[in-house]
C-alpha cells in the first residue's frame, strides 16, 4: 500500500513541478513576443509603439540587453525629435477626402495638399515611394474626418504597399517584397 502511495506522491510532485516550469517558459514565450513586437514596431518607425512594448519588457525583464539597447536608442530619438513623424502626422485630421482614379502617386500628393489645409500649413509631409510599380497604381477612395496616418493606410493597402517611418518622411514601400 505504502509503495503506490509513494508513487502517487512522485507523480504528483513531478506534475506540478512540470507545470511550474511551464508557467515561467510561458513568461519567458510572452516576453520574448512582446520583445518581437516591439522590435518591429521600432523597425517600421512608430517609436511611441515601440516604446511602450519594450517598455513592458524592460519592467518584465530588466537585463534584456537588446530591449535595453533598442530603449537607449529610441530614447534618444524622442529626445531629439520631440515626437516621432507617425504621431505628428496622427494629429492631423482631414474632413473629407475623394480620389476617383488617380495613380498613388497623385493620391498621396492630394494627402499633402490636404494635410497642409487641415494643419494651417503647420504639417506637409514628405512622402518617399522605393517601388517604381506603386506610382501608377489606379486608387479610389473617399472618406470623411479620418487622421493623415489612417488615410495613409488605406492609400497604401489599396496599392499593396506598406508604410515605415523614418525621422522625416513616410516610406511606402511594396508589401510583398
Amino acid at each position: 500500500m505504502k509503495p503506490s502511495l509513494l508513487r502517487i506522491g512522485v507523480r504528483l510532485a513531478i506534475i506540478l513541478v512540470m507545470t511550474a516550469g511551464s508557467g515561467v517558459a510561458q513568461a519567458a514565450d510572452d516576453i520574448e513576443n512582446l520583445f518581437q513586437m516591439g522590435r518591429t514596431a521600432y523597425y517600421k518607425g512608430d517609436l511611441e509603439q515601440a516604446h511602450q512594448l519594450l517598455g513592458m519588457v524592460e519592467q518584465q525583464a530588466p537585463r534584456h540587453q537588446e530591449t535595453r539597447i533598442l530603449l537607449g536608442q529610441i530614447r534618444a530619438k524622442l529626445r531629439t525629435f520631440g515626437t516621432s513623424l507617425k504621431k505628428k502626422y496622427e494629429g492631423v485630421k482631414l474632413g473629407k477626402i475623394e480620389f476617383t482614379e488617380v495613380t498613388f502617386e497623385e493620391a498621396l500628393e492630394g494627402l499633402r495638399v490636404l494635410s497642409k489645409n487641415a494643419s494651417s500649413g503647420q504639417v506637409i509631409p514628405n512622402f518617399i515611394i522605393t517601388d517604381p510599380t506603386l506610382k501608377p497604381k489606379s486608387i479610389s477612395l473617399m472618406l470623411t474626418d479620418v487622421p493623415l496616418t489612417q488615410a495613409m493606410e488605406y492609400l497604401a493597402r489599396i496599392a499593396g504597399a506598406r508604410i515605415s517611418y523614418d525621422n522625416h518622411a513616410a516610406i511606402f514601400s511594396n508589401a510583398a517584397g
